[in-house]
C-alpha cells in the first residue's frame, strides 16, 4: 500500500513525455519506447546486411532476442526514480523486465550453441547491460551515453553481423563503429528532451533519427534480399 502512494504521489509530480503523450499511450506501452526500439531493431537489421550472406531465420531470432534485451533494460530503468512517471509497481516492473530478459537470454544461448560460440560475449552483454545501465549498478559506471553507444549500438551491429556469417568484415566492423558512435549521441538527444530549452529541437532531431535508420535499414535488407 506504501509502495502504490509513493508511486502515485511521484507520478503526479511529473509530466509525460510530450511525444508520448499525444498518443495517449497506456503505462505498459509508452514503456516499450517504440521509437527507441524501432532504432535498435533497424541497428540489427543493418548489422546483419553487412554479413556476405544473410539468413533470415537468424535475423528474426536475433531481432527478437534484443528487443526483449531493450524491453528488459526499460522496465527495470522505470524502477529507479520513475523518468516515465508510470504508475506500475516495482514489483510488476521486475517481473516483466526479467521475463524479457531471460526469453533474450534463452534465445541468445540457443543461437552460441547452435550457431558459434563466439556469440557468447555478445549474449553476455545482453543481459549484463541493461541490469547494469537501468539499475544505476557501481554508482551510475554503466549509466551514460559511452557504454549505451557500446552497448546499444556498436555491440548490436557487430554481433548481428557475426551471427549471419562468424567472420569479421571490414565493413561490417566500421559500420558498429558508426552505430556505437551514433548510439552515444541518440542517448545526448533524449536526455535533452528533458530540459525546456532543447525538448522540441530534440525530440524532432529523434523522430528524424528513426526515420532514417528504418528506412536505410529496410533499403539494404531489400537490397540483400533481390
Amino acid at each position: 500500500m506504501a509502495e502504490k502512494i509513493m508511486i502515485k504521489c511521484i507520478a503526479q509530480t511529473k509530466t509525460a513525455p510530450q511525444w508520448y503523450r499525444q498518443f495517449h499511450l497506456s503505462d505498459y506501452t509508452t514503456l516499450l519506447h517504440i521509437p527507441f526500439s524501432l532504432i535498435l531493431m533497424s541497428c540489427v537489421v543493418i548489422g546483419a546486411t553487412m554479413a556476405p550472406k544473410l539468413s533470415l531465420s537468424r535475423l528474426t531470432l536475433s531481432l527478437i532476442a534484443v528487443f526483449c534485451g531493450l524491453q528488459g533494460a526499460h522496465f527495470l530503468d522505470e524502477v529507479k526514480g520513475r523518468p516515465w512517471n508510470t504508475h506500475i509497481s516495482n514489483r510488476k516492473l521486475y517481473t516483466i523486465a526479467f521475463t524479457f530478459l531471460s526469453v533474450g537470454a534463452a534465445i541468445g544461448i540457443y543461437l552460441s550453441v547452435t550457431v558459434s560460440l563466439l556469440l557468447t560475449p555478445f549474449v553476455l552483454s545482453l543481459i549484463f547491460f541493461p541490469i547494469a545501465y537501468s539499475l544505476e549498478l557501481w554508482q551510475e559506471k554503466f549509466h551514460n551515453p559511452f557504454w549505451y553507444g557500446i552497448s546499444g549500438g556498436f555491440l548490436v551491429s557487430l554481433g548481428s553481423s557475426l551471427l549471419q556469417d562468424q567472420t569479421l568484415t571490414a565493413p561490417a566492423a566500421l559500420m558498429a563503429v558508426a552505430i556505437g558512435v551514433h548510439g552515444k549521441y541518440l542517448l545526448l538527444l533524449y536526455q535533452g528532451t528533458k530540459s525546456d530549452t532543447t525538448r522540441e529541437l530534440s525530440w524532432t532531431m529523434l523522430k528524424g533519427n528513426v526515420l532514417v535508420l528504418v528506412f536505410t535499414a529496410l533499403a539494404l535488407l531489400t537490397t540483400k534480399l533481390t
